[in-house]
């Protein structure tokens, strides 16, 4: 069989009857369109994988193909394709985006010392002297005694949301003292 002598829509037809040779032909048509896609998606690395699954693309687009569509075949099939080798390069990126975020000695091979940071005494009197009263309550309750927010906010008679939002002024107002 010449794929010349037939049409898409024919060899389509054929395909869906059964006929192995019909599915040869629309292999050897397509595979130059398929190395071309792969060539530009800049994934010839990985051509041989990336071929068999332009083919797999090609099986599966033509099974669900439908003659109704306003779109050729030719065109169906490489939109699948196109957004199948998208999906490999997005599924890639996610993954070096991992390993680069998690391992970063494995990639970089050193490693960056973090400069500790050594607070005086009176560097931390100073971001204390900062605190307003209730502020100041709060962090010797919760940050010296340990005690838990909801004692905290019965002892001085508050809400329980008031004691979160005074420890979350307290944590800036420190942070921002010492830096």
């Amino acid at each position: 069989m010449n794929f010349r002598d037939y049409n898409d829509f024919e060899i389509i037809d054929l395909i869906k009857q059964g006929n192995e040779e019909a599915l040869e032909l629309m292999f050897d048509k397509y595979k130059y369109l398929v190395a071309k896609k792969i060539a530009k998606f800049n994934l010839s690395d990985e051509f041989d994988d990336c071929f068999q699954e332009g083919m797999i693309v090609l099986y599966k687009s033509v099974l669900k193909y439908d003659d109704d569509r306003k779109k050729s075949f030719m065109r169906f099939f490489e939109t699948n394709l196109e957004h199948h080798f998208i999906s490999i390069i997005r599924t890639r990126q996610r993954y070096f985006k991992f390993v680069r975020e998690k391992f970063p000695v494995l990639i970089d091979y050193h490693v960056e010392e973090v400069e500790s940071n050594q607070y005086t005494e009176t560097d931390i009197k100073q971001a204390i002297d900062h605190l307003s009263q209730l502020e100041l309550v709060v962090f010797v309750a919760k940050f010296i005694n340990d005690k838990p927010v909801d004692l905290i906010a019965r002892e001085q008679n508050v809400p329980i949301k008031k004691v979160y939002n005074a420890i979350d002024r307290i944590r800036q107002k420190i942070k921002m003292h010492l830096q």
